[in-house]
């Protein structure tokens, strides 16, 4: 069975982008390429495939910031 999630970490800013493969697939036969959503470089590296969403968040650490769920370092 084909994973669902596809996470990469941009080589730039280091931030994870967590993405749907199916929708990846597509841009890239497309013609497209993949950028970081958050600083917009091409430099994005793949990091791991799965299924379970809570196990892309388990190699990130996440804290709530008046209320908001945030994305920290663990550098």
């Amino acid at each position: 069975m084909k994973e669902i999630y596809l996470i990469r970490i941009c080589g730039k800013c280091k931030k994870t982008n967590i993405l749907i493969n199916e929708e990846v697939e597509d841009t890239i036969k497309k013609g497209y390429y993949i950028s970081c959503s958050h600083c917009g470089s091409k430099r994005i590296f793949e990091e791991n495939e799965t299924s379970d969403l809570r196990k892309c968040m388990d190699s990130n650490v996440y804290k709530r910031v008046k209320g908001k769920i945030r994305q920290v370092h663990s550098v």
